[in-house]
């Protein structure tokens, strides 16, 4: 009842009878918002309650007002936040190099279940060997996906889903020495 207006519910004077064996405040002039009271039943004050409640809650807080909001607990507002951050695709790494060999790693961000490599390389006709690597538990590294991608120029991407590991990694193999870009990028 704090949000709703300061008079709705106040009684102006003594309790006069209405029907049959029924008690209500008369219905008089409120001094501090000229407004009329009005008679209710509980039944109508906890409908009024229930929809001023939801009004409330639609509403977004002032300032002055969301910076004496009370507290949440962690949990609370951890939920509240993975609840308002929109999922997207946030890029780990960003590398390029001239190699015919390289072997890139990186950290999955905690929550982002979707993990992917994307790459590109040129050279005239020549062919680039990708793996798509984890680290276990047991501290080694496992292949999850390969492909083999030509070096025009165009980029290419290797994607798993429902991702749980914290080391992931890609190897880049090419017969000469080409130029090679590659992103790490992860979803959550």
């Amino acid at each position: 009842m704090s949000r709703l207006e300061p008079g709705l519910f106040r009684a102006a004077g003594p309790l006069s009878r209405i029907g049959s064996g029924r008690w209500s405040p008369r219905i008089a002039a409120d001094p501090i918002s000229k407004e009329r009271t009005m008679r209710t039943n509980l039944a109508t004050r906890a409908g009024m309650l229930g929809v001023a409640s939801a009004a409330a809650l639609a509403l977004p807080l002032a300032p002055a007002q969301a910076a004496t909001a009370a507290p949440q607990t962690a949990a609370a507002s951890a939920t509240a936040q993975a609840v308002a951050k929109p999922a997207k695709w946030v890029t780990l790494k960003h590398q390029s190099r001239r190699t015919t060999f390289w072997n890139p790693r990186w950290d999955r961000k905690y929550g982002h279940r979707v993990m992917q490599v994307q790459a590109r390389c040129w050279g005239r006709g020549r062919t680039m060997y990708v793996t798509f690597d984890y680290r276990n538990q047991y501290r080694h590294w496992k292949a999850m996906k390969r492909a083999t991608w030509p070096c025009d120029g165009r980029y290419r991407y290797l994607r798993v889903t429902n991702a749980g590991h914290k080391k992931y990694g890609a190897t880049f193999s090419l017969p000469v020495p080409q130029t090679v870009e590659y992103w790490a990028q992860s979803y959550g």
